[in-house]
C-alpha cells in the first residue's frame, strides 16, 4: 500500500532571480536540467518575492504569514517557533518531514545549531546550517545538534543528503516532504568549483539593458564597474549551472526509486539579486531583479505543462502546493490557494501582490535605504515610503526594464490615486507604514534588533 497523498520536494535557492536561467530566455545560463524539467512543468513568469530578503521571505515560505505575524521581520531576527509552518500541516496529514540545507530564521549567532524541539518548525530530518555561505568545506548540523564537517561544494554535499532520504523513504507507506534549501547563487559569487566557472567568460557576458556605467555598493565603498558586474554574473552563472545539475541528480534519484509519478517537484528562490540592475547590487528593492524569481511546478499527470504570466506571490506558494496535495493549512494564513494555476489552463491569479521592505538593514543600511511598501500588478508596480506618497511607478509592460519611472507623469494620475488606495489598504491589513526605526519600537523589536546589530558591530536604536 503506497501513500495517499504525493511526495513533496519543494527545491529553493538563495537570491535567484527569475531572468536567470535559459526556461526564462537567458542563452546566457547552461541550464539544461531546469530547462527540461520546465518542458514538463508549470513555468510561472510572474513569482513574486513579497519581501525580497532571506530572512522574511523564508518565513512567508514556510507560514504563508506575512513577517508581523510571523516574527522574523528582517535578517538575523529570529521566527516565532510557536507559528505554523507548512511542515506542521503536513505532519497531521501523516508527512514525515525533512529539512535540508541553508535555515537562516533562528537569529544570531549565524553558525549556531537549532535543537530539537518547536525552533525547527515540525522538520523531522534536520541537516541545517542557520546561516554560512561559504559553500566550499563547511559544516551542518543533524538531528542531534552533531556538527558535520565536509569538504567539497555545499550543495552537492546537500544534494548528497537529499538523495539520501529520497532513497530512504522509497517503498515507505508514510508520504515525505522535503525542503531543500541551497545557498548560491547568493554571492560569494567565486565560491564555486572552477569547473564551472570556466564555462563562462566575463569578457563576453551580455549585461542587462539597466545596468549603468556606475554601480552602487555601498556609501563607505567605491562604486563597482560593468567589469566588476560581468565578473560577478560569472560566478552567479556558474553557481546556477552547479544547481543545475544537482537538480538534474535529483530528478534521477526520484525516477530511480519510482517515486517521481507521485511527487511534487518545486523549484524557487527566495528573492532575486539587482547585479547592477538599475545601478544597484544585492536585493530589498521593489525591481524587477530583486522581487521576482523562478517557479517550475511538476506532478506528472496531474500540473499542466504550461508557460503562465499569471500573478503568485511567495505568500501563496505554501497554501498553493499543499492545495495541490488536497491538504491547507488549519488556521488563516496570509497567502491564498493559487494550485489551480499549476493544472487548469483559464485559472487567475492576483490582481497584485503586496510588496515591502520593513526594515532596511545590512547591505541596505550601508546604501543608504529606506523602508518601502509597494504593488505589483500584471502592467505596474507603485512603491512608497513612510516619507512619501509614492516615488517609483513603472508601466512594466510598456517598459520591462524599469527605466522610465512614471510616478509625476499626469496620464497616469489616476492609476496612481487607484494603486495607493489598494497599496493603503493592504499596509492597514498587514503591517504600518512607519519610518523603520518608528516601526522597530512600535511593534517591540527594538532588543532583537540590538541584539542582532551588536552581534554585526552595527549601531543601535
Amino acid at each position: 500500500m503506497g501513500p495517499t497523498h504525493p511526495n513533496i520536494l519543494f527545491v529553493f535557492s538563495d537570491q535567484h532571480r527569475w531572468c536567470d536561467l535559459g526556461c526564462y530566455g537567458n542563452e546566457q545560463v547552461i541550464s539544461p536540467h531546469f530547462d527540461a524539467f520546465a518542458q514538463e512543468a508549470a513555468q510561472l513568469t510572474h513569482c513574486v518575492s513579497n519581501s525580497p530578503l532571506c530572512v522574511p521571505a523564508r518565513g512567508i515560505l514556510l507560514t504563508s504569514l506575512f513577517p508581523l505575524k510571523h516574527g522574523a521581520i528582517t535578517n538575523d531576527l529570529p521566527i516565532n517557533p510557536e507559528v505554523t509552518s507548512m511542515a506542521h500541516v503536513l505532519q497531521a496529514h501523516g508527512y514525515h518531514t525533512g529539512y535540508i540545507g541553508k535555515w537562516h530564521l533562528a537569529g544570531i549567532p549565524r553558525d549556531q545549531f537549532i535543537p530539537a524541539g518547536p525552533s525547527r518548525l515540525g522538520f523531522e530530518t534536520w541537516k541545517t546550517i542557520n546561516c554560512g555561505h561559504r559553500y566550499i568545506d563547511d559544516h551542518y548540523y543533524d538531528e542531534a545538534d552533531n556538527r558535520i564537517d565536509f569538504r567539497g561544494y555545499e550543495p552537492e554535499v546537500q544534494t548528497d543528503l537529499a538523495i539520501d532520504f529520497v532513497n530512504e523513504r522509497a517503498g515507505k507507506d508514510r508520504p515525505w516532504s522535503l525542503h531543500l534549501s541551497w545557498g548560491p547563487p547568493h554571492d560569494p559569487y567565486q565560491a564555486v568549483p572552477r569547473q564551472y566557472l570556466n564555462l563562462y567568460d566575463p569578457a563576453t557576458i551580455e549585461l542587462r539593458d539597466n545596468v549603468g556605467e556606475s554601480i552602487v555598493r555601498n556609501l563607505k565603498k567605491g562604486p563597482l564597474s560593468r567589469a566588476d558586474i560581468r565578473r560577478n554574473l560569472r560566478g552567479y552563472y556558474a553557481h546556477i549551472t552547479a544547481l543545475d545539475e544537482q537538480f538534474g541528480r535529483l530528478l534521477k534519484a526520484l525516477k530511480d526509486t519510482r517515486q517521481l509519478e507521485n511527487t511534487i517537484v518545486v523549484y524557487t528562490s527566495d528573492h532575486g539579486d539587482m547585479l547592477g540592475s538599475q545601478n544597484f547590487c544585492d536585493k530589498q528593492l521593489p525591481y524587477e531583479e530583486s522581487i521576482r524569481v523562478p517557479l517550475l511546478v511538476q506532478w506528472k499527470g496531474r500540473t499542466r505543462i504550461s508557460v503562465n504570466d499569471e500573478l503568485i506571490g511567495l505568500v501563496d506558494l505554501a497554501p498553493s502546493i499543499l492545495g495541490l496535495a488536497g491538504i491547507s493549512f488549519p488556521n488563516p494564513v496570509d497567502g491564498r490557494d493559487l494550485h489551480t494555476l499549476f493544472t487548469e489552463s483559464n485559472a487567475r491569479g492576483r490582481d497584485h501582490v503586496y510588496i515591502f521592505d520593513l526594515i532596511p538593514c545590512h547591505q541596505a543600511e550601508d546604501r543608504g535605504g529606506r523602508e518601502w511598501r509597494g504593488l505589483r500588478t500584471k502592467q505596474f508596480t507603485f512603491v512608497r515610503s513612510a516619507a512619501d506618497a509614492g516615488y517609483l511607478f513603472y508601466d512594466n509592460e510598456a517598459d520591462p526594464f524599469q527605466r522610465n519611472n512614471l510616478i509625476s507623469h499626469p496620464d497616469y494620475a489616476k492609476v496612481r490615486s487607484r494603486l495607493n488606495d489598494q497599496l493603503i489598504r493592504e499596509v492597514e491589513t498587514n503591517d504600518a507604514l512607519l519610518p523603520w526605526e518608528e516601526f522597530i519600537r512600535r511593534f517591540g523589536f527594538v532588543e532583537a534588533w540590538n541584539k542582532s546589530q551588536i552581534y554585526f558591530k552595527r549601531s543601535t536604536l
